[in-house]
């Protein structure tokens, strides 16, 4: 009765290329990597060209606004597949292939070792079966071809920078590793986004209202009296959807108070008269003394 063949790994990664030195060495060493890559395929015939058959890996540049929403992007690939003028057999269309009669048309050989009986890949036929006469003029015989294809890459809402996704191309399968540029308005932290909002001093002591960038609308706030710099306002719910979860991020507002740099004569003498009545001040105010009696009045 004959052995059942091992099973091999259709993507087996190498840390150190080196230490493989034998066809045992490449089977103990390519088991750890199958409990996390998983078998893809199973060879039908035992060589190891699977076992190097490493998907492609590409990298698609994404905005702020497409990872974060998520878009279908189109894209072009260039990749082994199948040879579409053959359907992957590897003759010439229209022509015949010729029975192996070295291993019998099973693509496997018997090698008798002396008191071992081995079985390998057929050396004549490449564990086919049969014998290509006329190869394919576009694959010369491989059963396959680099093609160019444009597929439809659905980007899911809230990658991130690094992440990569695996899809199926024709009867392969690639990597693609997404690059999402840095935003101008937002910030990331996970599914949580935060953006900066400048009002003015008066709107700091008074209060008011404001108009915020949102990642999906714009967002109207309520801006309390006596709002500080760098105070945070929390929109929940308005951040980026959580990839491996349910619902969304939040929304943090970072206030900033922009402090005008020139003021117009009015202006400065409210200024002087609300320093005036300060009374947690440390240092000085230019333009604002101390009387004998301790109160404040406007210098000169």
């Amino acid at each position: 009765m004959a052995e059942p063949q091992a099973e091999r790994p259709r993507l087996c990664v190498f840390r150190d290329l080196s230490r493989p030195q034998s066809a045992a060495d490449i089977e103990t060493w390519c088991q750890p990597h199958r409990k996390i890559f998983g078998e893809f395929s199973s060879s039908s015939f035992g060589d190891f060209q699977t076992v190097f058959d490493q998907p492609q890996e590409y990298i698609m540049e994404l905005t702020f606004n497409q990872a974060a929403k998520g878009v279908n992007k189109e894209f072009t690939v260039n990749i082994m597949d199948t040879c579409e003028r053959c359907n992957g057999k590897g003759n010439e269309p229209g022509t015949k292939v010729q029975h192996c009669h070295y291993c019998g048309g099973s693509g496997m050989e018997t090698i008798n070792t002396g008191p071992f009986v081995m079985r390998s890949t057929c050396r004549r036929c490449g564990g086919r079966g049969s014998i290509i006469i006329t190869p394919c003029v576009v694959c010369r015989g491989a059963g396959q071809a680099k093609q160019k294809k444009r597929v439809m890459v659905p980007v899911p809402a809230g990658v991130e920078d690094g992440q990569t996704v695996r899809m199926p191309v024709g009867k392969r399968e690639i990597f693609i590793t997404f690059r999402v540029q840095k935003s101008p308005v937002f910030r990331r932290d996970g599914a949580d986004i935060h953006s900066d909002l400048f009002i003015s001093v008066a709107q700091a002591l008074l209060g008011g209202t404001a108009r915020a960038q949102g990642l999906y609308e714009t967002i109207n706030l309520t801006i309390p009296p006596g709002t500080q710099t760098d105070q945070k306002i929390r929109m929940g719910g308005k951040g980026i959807p959580r990839i491996n979860s349910y619902g969304y991020g939040d929304h943090y507002i970072h206030i900033k108070i922009r402090v005008p740099k020139r003021l117009t004569s009015r202006q400065q003498n409210l200024i002087l008269s609300y320093a005036e009545d300060e009374t947690d001040v440390e240092g000085t105010v230019n333009g604002v003394t101390l009387t004998s009696s301790g109160k404040r009045s406007t210098g000169n």
